[in-house]
């Protein structure tokens, strides 16, 4: 038998944000906790004590929820099984409405020797088992910022890091969205949430390149805008290391009227101001 491994996450007050909806960032956090309760469902769970890393994750927000008593639905499924690499494939409901989808790339991996290693026969088994089609994705553009575009300091907590030892990816995309807020208001006060518009994530791409100790101390977060259009921008991010890029990658924030949700351009002031700061990357 086949297919996706459906659950049922409880939401938290804690997972909305100040503009009344569960985070974009809680979601990529729920998408984890999913993907791990389903391999306690599968017989996966042995992957989670021996240790995973995360190479890419990228998700679409479809619309907005607020927490209540009802949990959100995501169904885990694989779509593209190798001999070390998975794809697995998410689709999130509330209420019956989905919400969010998402598509992550795993790879087991050896932490004593530190090198990624193949999947037991058990749990490409396990993979097997929850194989569904491939969903459809626009592209989008994923380049290295690590050299340009405003820096932030965030400074990493003790609850950042997993029991692996490094600081978990849902932490760095949180320290992404840390940045991107503090450099984008700091180019213009149309940027604040307040007032007669909203920002909303509708896209996050993010390419894991190396992984991210305690002893860093702080992330030194790169935000660059790389597109402006009618009634949205795409930000790149970056989190430099002395080894490289850490992680890059590439937001869609939607310029929306708080009451309907729907686009609105982005006003002339606005606009005049983020324009300052376009940069072209190549990549």
């Amino acid at each position: 038998m086949t297919g996706a491994v459906v659950v049922d996450i409880p939401l938290r007050w804690s997972d909305m944000d100040a503009q009344g909806h569960v985070n974009n960032v809680r979601i990529s956090e729920l998408v984890q906790e999913s993907r791990n309760q389903a391999f306690y469902t599968n017989g996966a769970q042995e992957m989670l004590d021996t240790g995973i890393v995360v190479v890419s994750q990228d998700v679409e927000f479809l619309a907005p929820f607020v927490v209540d008593r009802s949990p959100l639905r995501v169904a885990v499924g694989c779509s593209q099984l190798g001999a070390a690499r998975t794809v697995l494939d998410y689709r999130a409901w509330h209420h019956d409405v989905e919400v969010a989808r998402a598509r992550g790339t795993i790879c087991p991996f050896d932490f004593a020797t530190g090198r990624p290693r193949r999947l037991t026969e058990g749990e490409h088994g396990a993979f097997e088992s929850m194989k569904v089609e491939s969903q459809r994705w626009k592209p989008i553009k994923v380049v290295d910022v690590s050299e340009t575009g405003d820096i932030v300091e965030v400074p990493i907590r003790w609850s950042d890091v997993d029991r692996q030892g490094h600081v978990n990816n849902v932490s760095l995309a949180g320290y992404l969205q840390e940045a991107r807020i503090l450099a984008t208001t700091s180019w213009s006060p149309g940027m604040r949430r307040a007032g007669d518009h909203m920002w909303v994530v509708v896209r996050q791409d993010i390419r894991y390149r190396r992984q991210v100790l305690p002893a860093q101390r702080t992330c030194r977060v790169h935000t660059a805008l790389t597109r402006l259009g009618t009634s949205s921008m795409t930000l790149a991010g970056s989190i430099a290391t002395e080894e490289g890029s850490a992680l890059d990658a590439a937001t869609v924030l939607v310029c929306a009227d708080p009451k309907t949700g729907t686009s609105v351009p982005i006003d002339d002031q606005t606009r005049q101001a983020l324009s300052a700061h376009l940069v072209t990357v190549d990549g």
